[in-house]
């Protein structure tokens, strides 16, 4: 798959899992909502008091699995995640994402975390197929 490839598959899964590693070590792993790319990273958001900003900043090497079961296809992205502190990026994530707007009403902005995931290596599979490098 080619890199645009890669994010309309991201972009039409809308849904990945995160992996990180827990405080005690542990592997952890949800779902979550990472389908806006700027440039050459992917965004999420998350709120201040959550486990996983824990995590992140303890150890922010990640990986990101998208798959789609139809035709038995995966994307995976390991890299590192960073909170996203420059406003204009923000304000454009917020803009990009309405929902996340119903989520935050002004009194909960405060809550409100960006992450930035900056890819180190992107992997696909389409099918029972080996995995393949893509140059991002």
């Amino acid at each position: 798959m080619k890199r645009d490839e890669v994010i309309t598959y991201i972009q039409e899964t809308h849904f990945g899992y995160l992996a990180t590693l827990g405080l005690d070590n542990a592997p952890r792993v949800r779902p979550i909502s990472i389908c806006t790319i700027y440039s050459d990273c992917l965004y999420f958001f998350t709120f201040n008091h959550t486990r996983k900003v824990a995590e992140l900043e303890r150890n922010p090497q990640v990986e990101v699995v998208w798959s789609k079961l139809e035709d038995q296809s995966q994307v995976r992205i390991r890299g590192k995640v960073f909170q996203e502190t420059e406003e204009e990026i923000c304000e454009q994530f917020v803009a990009d994402n309405p929902i996340v707007r119903k989520m935050l009403p002004p009194e909960a902005q405060h809550l409100f975390r960006l992450c930035r995931l900056e890819p180190e290596k992107v992997e696909t599979a389409m099918g029972l197929v080996p995995y393949e490098e893509t140059v991002w």
